[in-house]
């Protein structure tokens, strides 16, 4: 079978499924994606994306950082993750290609907006992959306590770690289907293990009284509650809603699929969390709370420890294998899409075209799959623990999602492609959703934007560089046109020297997070008016040859 018979197989599905993105910009290397996939198993990837190592720490974190009003925080990252539910399907749908995480806005918004957001997933990846492998040991620990000390690993925990990553880097690299089934299985598992986990807490220790004996409702103030939002993991916990537009170019049916295994996958992923974070608020013994509160809260296997405390001694036991069970599920399935990230920020010209190689037999990105298990090793021994890699993972997701709210409110000025009908609303849900993100980026708090920033920052020459390098593109204009981008970041790190989530406090609560709304409103204006520009503009046809 030749080259263009199996573009053109490969192409089908997704025409006759509804609108799809225009050939001239598939790269060749798309074509070697296999589309095998429905939304059941779209469904079954978010849940598990969701459900990974989140369920069994960030109820845990939540409650130490802002007490009972965690379920305020829950509700708040529920509200945020199905605006970005609902972007993420509007160019899933429209543009069912590979790695569109970074692929879409370098469509959308040019190129210098699109190696900063590849930028952006690189980091994604080197904090993600290895918080489920730290997830994962640190419950192993109640076995072999020799893996982890203080909520950290140790040196033996890092050298499993080290193991555990090659391991599941090779599951991956036998193609999607082994990917996705080993996935399903245990997700499976990680269905039943919690909601048995959730009855048998209330069953046996519900203390309505633990609201007050732990300072209130809010013993923390409403401030908390915002904050915990990022620094607990929630944000991370849910990061998950990408999951099936992420697998759009291994879809049968992106226009049906996509939407149903989306919300399907999330629906689950929220109930669960709300009554997880219910379970560990009104059934803590009091006699714990009474040694130093919500703060003083000192657990390295929350759920574990909760269940002995409650004398549950076989769910204990039950608890630390899916420790390791559900952590497992989370990096079988963040490996094969993060792979497909590093595809698309190959293609983005970020990183060396040989990281966009597709294995022509299995359909994987080998070489990015490589390239990311070097990266996470890397970040693994920076960061040691679960918390300190997720709550800087949550900033880099925020990030994202605001840049792909643009490329979702742009998509309806992309002459290359007709959008459903049922996105009339997305002009109003994509700049909501790109305030939710700035929002919540503001109130992750100093501690991680500065970071969060400094990182992010270190693209910004590297952008230049790519750009300058393409002069088939590059033009001061076209630069200019990824600014908004730049300065909506900065503004950001200012906004949180100076307000109430850990800056210096000169700007009182809520006038802070108002001035924050209405900037954020006003950088989704900037960022759309350039991004109708870039798409209008004679440069746009010819670089999406070579940036998307």
């Amino acid at each position: 079978m030749d080259a263009s018979s199996i573009e053109e197989q490969t192409l089908a599905p997704a025409r006759e499924a509804g609108p799809a993105l225009d050939t001239t910009v598939i790269d060749e290397e798309d074509k070697y994606f296999k589309r095998r996939v429905g939304w059941k198993t779209l469904a079954l990837l978010t849940f598990t994306g969701m459900v990974g190592s989140g369920w069994l720490f960030a109820s845990y974190y939540a409650a130490q950082a802002a007490g009972p009003l965690a379920i305020g925080s829950w509700i708040v990252a529920g509200i945020a993750t199905v605006l970005v539910g609902l972007t993420f399907i509007e160019l899933g749908v429209t543009r069912p290609i590979a790695g569109g995480n970074v692929r879409w806005p370098s469509m959308m918004s040019g190129p210098f907006v699109g190696v900063m957001i590849g930028w952006v997933l690189l980091l994604q990846t080197a904090f993600g992959t290895p918080s489920e492998a730290s997830g994962l040991l640190q419950y192993a620990s109640r076995w072999w306590p020799a893996l982890a000390a203080n909520g950290k690993l140790t040196l033996v925990g890092l050298l499993m770690a080290v193991v555990v990553l090659l391991i599941f880097t090779a599951i991956n690299w036998f193609g999607v289907l082994l990917m996705t089934r080993i996935s399903n299985t245990i997700t499976i598992f990680k269905i039943i293990v919690p909601v048995l986990t959730i009855i048998l807490l209330f069953a046996s220790g519900f203390s309505p009284s633990n609201v007050a004996a732990g300072g209130g409702i809010a013993p923390f103030g409403a401030g908390a509650m915002l904050t915990a939002v990022i620094g607990a993991g929630l944000i991370y916990s849910f990061g998950g809603i990408q999951s099936a537009s992420i697998m759009a170019g291994e879809t049968r049916n992106p226009r049906r699929d996509i939407p149903i295994g989306t919300f399907v996958g999330f629906g689950a992923a929220f109930v669960v969390y709300i009554l997880l974070q219910a379970s560990f608020i009104w059934t803590l013994p009091q006699a714990v709370l009474a040694k130093g509160g919500w703060h003083g809260l000192n657990f390295d296997s929350p759920f574990a420890q909760l269940a002995g405390l409650l004398n549950l001694g076989w769910l204990v036991q039950l608890l630390i294998v899916d420790g390791v069970i559900s952590p497992g599920g989370g990096l079988v399935m963040g490996l094969g899409l993060s792979a497909r990230n590093t595809y698309g920020i190959a293609q983005a010209r970020v990183l060396p075209k040989w990281a966009a190689k597709v294995n022509a037999k299995t359909g994987i990105p080998t070489n990015a799959l490589v390239l990311n298990l070097v990266i996470s090793l890397v970040f693994l021994f920076l960061f040691q623990s679960w918390q300190g890699l997720v709550a800087s993972l949550g900033f880099y997701f925020a990030v994202s999602y605001a840049i792909i709210a643009v490329a979702a409110g742009v998509s309806r000025k992309d002459p290359r492609v007709q959008v459903p009908a049922w996105s009339r609303a997305m002009p109003v849900i994509a700049p909501i959703a790109f305030i939710v993100s700035g929002l919540i980026l503001y109130w992750s708090g100093w501690s991680q934007v500065w970071i969060g920033v400094l990182l992010f920052l270190i693209a910004v020459p590297v952008a230049v560089f790519i750009m300058l390098r393409d002069r088939r593109v590059f033009t001061p204009r076209l630069l200019l046109r990824g600014l908004w981008f730049l300065v909506f970041m900065l503004f950001i790190l200012g906004m949180s020297a100076i307000g109430t989530f850990g800056g210096a406090g000169w700007l009182p609560a809520p006038v802070d997070s108002v001035i924050m709304a209405l900037a954020s409103a006003g950088f989704y204006w900037w960022g759309y008016r350039d991004s109708v520009a870039w798409l209008n503009s004679s440069t746009a046809d010819e670089a999406l040859g070579v940036y998307s």
